[in-house]
Parts: C-alpha cells; structure tokens; sequence
C-alpha cells in the first residue's frame, strides 16, 4: 500500500518476521539458524542460556532454552527461543535483530525479576562475556 502511495518503503528483511509453533513446548525464532549464519559467513558465534536458570521458568516448570546466532565480529543474526511461554518473547528477539544489535548493546539492559524475558538478558550477558547465572 506504501509502495502504491508513492511513499518508497524499506524493503521488508523476510529473516527479521517472527515465527512462533504454539506447541507443548513453544518455540519461537527469528534471524538466521546457526547454520544459515555459518553458510552465509563462514562461521557464526552460538551460546545457549539453558531456562534452568531463570527464575520464572522454574515456577511454570518448563525447560527449553534461548539460543543465539552472532556473526564473526558482527551483530546478532538470529535468535531461536525453546519452551514454555516463549512466544511472548520473541517481541524482543525482533527488535535486537533488526536493529542489528551486538551482545554488548543487549547486555546493560535490565530486564524484570522473576521474568521470562531475564533469560534473554542472561544469554547477552553471557554472549558479553560477563555471565551471571550459569545452569544446565
């Protein structure tokens, strides 16, 4: 419709859309896998923050973890999310891919206790090198 107006719009990055499986458990991701990002430059920087270790999944008693696909000296590409509830995680997962951010932007952000959305911050800490819960 922007393009019909004459409004020249950005081109929509078909990686930055959200995909979420409402499953048993949920999964969640956007970005590139970790193997598209290997295939794309070569090799790709991976860590997984196991839900184990955030407070708020204990208390639903999920498991699952939030996986995240950085490329070589580059920003986040990816970001794929496993458990329970994860689908209303992947707002923030969007917005750290698409605006291209580095682990070192995410991790000052501090994120509300006993959330879900603390796995996140845990994982950009960890990415970040200054991990503070590790579990799994």
């Amino acid at each position: 419709a922007e393009q019909i107006q004459g409004l020249n719009p950005k081109l929509i990055d078909e990686a930055g859309i959200p995909r979420v499986t409402y499953c048993k458990p949920e999964v969640a991701s956007v970005g590139l896998t970790e193997a598209a990002a290997k295939e794309k430059y070569g090799s790709a920087q991976t860590l997984v923050y196991d839900l184990a270790g955030n407070g708020k999944s204990k208390i639903l008693k999920t498991s699952g973890g939030v996986k995240v696909v950085k490329a070589p000296d580059g920003p986040v590409v990816g970001m794929t999310l496993v458990g329970e509830r994860v689908g209303e995680l992947i707002g923030e997962a969007q917005l750290i891919y698409n605006w291209e951010a580095f682990p070192e932007d995410v991790a000052p952000l501090i994120h509300a206790h006993p959330t879900q959305t603390e796995a996140i911050g845990e994982a950009f800490l960890a990415l970040a090198g200054k991990p503070l819960h590790v579990h799994g």
